[in-house]
């Protein structure tokens, strides 16, 4: 029996794209920016952002190094070391305004009802846990019930995170459900756990090869609402 619903944070309960699209096309008005190339660009700055406040690990002209490797994959010119610091400069002011899905939103009251909820995610933990305050999530989510990576020094898809998780709240790990957008870190990593897992895949990716299948594959927001709904009414 399921007992708890745990979340992935960075484009799992928002849209990280949105910020990411809106700097991104302040510095740099070229056609490019959209579509495919934009596609490919956020896909790679997204697996590198958890790791971007870690600069003894990752510098930010690492960063923009890779994002302009990309450029060159698509034989687009290269951006300057000063267009990438202005498009993160205005990549952090348009994430100070983040909102949760609203298909989502709509389904925690309930969920909160009927389960313990809970958040691991990889990353800096006073950029995480400022995500969490801007989404008004202490509402839903108990404040210990939050696990992120670089406080407990586990990163996913690390299984030993989830198992961290289980301890905290003394649950089997077969009586957790996670939730997350990324195959990886997410699915890889909780299936290795124990964990149920449901892909979040509202960015439409071809299913990776990996002995490890999702329980549940969920394509859009409100895909995902519908799922939670029936959660909240029937066992799972």
């Amino acid at each position: 029996m399921i007992k708890a619903i745990v979340f992935d944070l960075d484009d799992t309960l928002y849209d990280q794209q949105r910020p990411f699209r809106q700097a991104l096309i302040s510095v740099w008005n070229d056609p490019a920016a959209a579509g495919h190339v934009l596609t490919d660009l956020f896909e790679a700055f997204k697996h590198m952002n958890d790791r971007v406040a870690e600069l003894e690990t990752l510098t930010m002209t690492q960063v923009f190094d890779r994002l302009n490797a990309v450029l060159d994959n698509h034989d687009l010119p290269a951006l300057s070391h000063s267009v990438w610091l202005s498009f993160w400069d205005r990549y952090q002011k348009e994430a100070a305004h983040i909102s949760l899905f609203k298909e989502i939103r709509e389904q925690m009251e309930l969920l909160k009802e009927h389960y313990e909820l809970g958040i691991i995610t990889n990353g800096e933990t006073h950029t995480q846990k400022q995500k969490v305050q801007r989404l008004d999530l202490n509402q839903w989510i108990k404040s210990p019930n939050t696990v992120i990576s670089d406080e407990v020094g586990l990163r996913k898809p690390d299984p030993r995170i989830f198992t961290y998780f289980n301890r905290l709240l003394n649950l089997q790990a077969n009586e957790v459900v996670y939730i997350g957008d990324n195959f990886e870190r997410d699915m890889v990593g909780a299936k290795k756990a124990g964990w149920h897992a449901f892909w979040f895949n509202h960015r439409q990716l071809d299913l990776p090869k990996s002995e490890f299948i999702p329980d549940q594959t969920i394509e859009s927001p409100a895909e995902l609402a519908e799922l939670l709904q029936a959660m909240s009414v029937t066992t799972y």
